[in-house]
């Protein structure tokens, strides 16, 4: 029989994030590197090893084995891994025999938020199979978020390798997981493939040369993406060079474009978080450190109104497994949900605890073709079965794609909300509305085949203030 007795010393931590597992100790974080692999000839390249082949190797390399760990064949092997679980066992037993001592015994596991029971048991049986003792498992959201935040909803964001995961964490005397929602396009790696497509594009501009062209420069522009991506933060105007051979290659990137770009990825998001305001009051939205890596992520998010944006220390899920979860081997795929709150209560700041950042303007209109309807107390219908009495916007009744009682721009809680009525959907910049979303100046409507556009206006005095 195993012995449940708690083991009186300390684990190390580990956070079983695919964008990043972290491990952490008593003196501080050990080491943080992503969920890669590439099998070519000679022993298996994990994390930071596998990064200078990443792009050259495809065909040998898995990303996704944290996110799909399972026990069941691979549909073609990698060289000899037979399963993403025998992956997984191999990544663990690299880092236990890297950073772990005979004292420590085992791992303390922040799980991450899609993984299922039956996952969870899949990563007991190929750690015991790989010889790695785990000595509690624990939500990696509950464990990231140490200080309870008085009279605010609370909210814990998970940015995974290919999901980005809003989880509510209730505050009823411990912190605790509530519901939640996944944003697949919302990953680090979606983030990375766009930050990556419009640098390339740039590229071409300034000098006709495609970087994506063969592996081999894809690869030469994935080892520079993270110190550009820090001087497009940095710079009004990043300059950027490649070499190929003996030539090399320049472009410019408007850092401010690019932004804009990486922010409007994030709509989805932010159609949430705006619409949770309105509905529940203000909010603090707990980040992790690896969304700063993307310019106009974090200033997006700033934008927000009543909600308080704190970004959380590199391996902070590690750390809170460590210093809240009692270390005792697992019997079973049981996962804690809860934990008791170790730091003092955070009273709600008077301002932003991260960088100032202009406010999302409020809509006054809503712009169709050359008109131009004022918004107010009065719902604004639209659709193609409004009528001459209805205060609203008449669409063609040929259109196809939109309903006689489409959607409906109005007043709720002192916002100004899109409502959608229709069978056939309703994009707002971009990405379809579920059910209901928060307007402001700037957000572009679009609904129909051939798309039709309305635009959300600010009237303004003076010189556009």
């Amino acid at each position: 029989m195993i012995s449940t007795r708690p083991i009186l010393t300390t684990p190390l931590a580990a956070d079983l994030n695919d964008a990043a597992v972290a491990i952490a100790s008593e003196t501080g974080l050990l080491h943080v590197e992503p969920a890669y692999v590439v099998v070519a000839d000679g022993p298996a390249r994990f994390g930071v090893d596998a990064l200078p082949v990443l792009k050259r190797w495809p065909r040998l390399t898995s990303v996704r084995y944290w996110r799909d760990l399972t026990a069941a064949p691979l549909p073609r092997p990698l060289r000899a891994f037979e399963s993403n679980a025998e992956i997984v066992g191999a990544h663990l037993r690299r880092l236990w025999l890297t950073h772990g001592t005979s004292s420590q015994r085992g791992f303390v596991c922040a799980t991450p938020p899609w993984w299922t029971p039956e996952q969870i048991g899949a990563l007991i049986d190929i750690t015991r199979a790989y010889d790695v003792a785990i000595l509690g498992l624990v939500d990696a959201s509950v464990a990231a978020v140490r200080n309870e935040y008085p009279g605010r909803e609370l909210l814990h964001i998970d940015a995974g390798l290919h999901t980005l995961t809003l989880t509510h964490i209730r505050q009823n005397g411990l912190a605790s997981v509530g519901e939640r929602e996944f944003f697949p396009s919302l990953g680090v790696e979606p983030l990375q493939r766009l930050a990556t497509e419009l640098i390339a594009r740039r590229f071409i501009e300034y000098s006709r040369f495609d970087p994506l062209h063969s592996a081999e420069m894809e690869q030469a522009l994935f080892d520079r993406l993270p110190e550009w991506l820090g001087r497009v933060a940095r710079d009004v105007d990043a300059r950027l060079e490649l070499s190929a051979g003996s030539d090399r290659f320049r472009a410019t990137i408007d850092a401010a474009e690019f932004k804009e770009r990486m922010a409007a990825a994030c709509e989805p998001l932010l159609q949430r978080l705006r619409s949770r305001v309105v509905m529940r009051g203000p909010h603090v939205v707990l980040v992790p450190h690896r969304l700063t890596d993307f310019p106009g992520v974090l200033e997006s998010l700033m934008r927000l109104p009543d909600c308080e944006i704190h970004v959380l220390e590199p391996g902070a899920a590690a750390f809170g497994a460590l210093s809240r979860v009692v270390p005792e081997r697992v019997s079973g795929p049981v996962v804690q949900v809860e934990l008791p709150w170790d730091r003092p209560p955070v009273a709600r700041a008077v301002t932003s605890p991260v960088l100032p950042a202009r406010s999302e303007q409020a809509a006054t209109h809503l712009l169709c073709g050359s008109r131009a309807y004022r918004l107010g107390a009065e719902p604004l219908r639209i659709g193609t079965g409004v009528t001459a009495d209805e205060w609203g916007v008449a669409l063609d009744t040929g259109l196809r794609g939109v309903s006689r009682h489409h959607c409906t721009v109005r007043m709720e809680n002192s916002a100004l909300m899109l409502f959608d009525h229709s069978r056939f959907g309703t994009l707002l910049n971009g990405h379809r509305v579920n059910t209901a979303a928060v307007l402001k100046a700037g957000d572009v409507i679009t609904l129909g085949t051939p798309p039709v556009e309305l635009r959300l206006i600010a009237e303004v005095s003076g010189h556009g203030a």
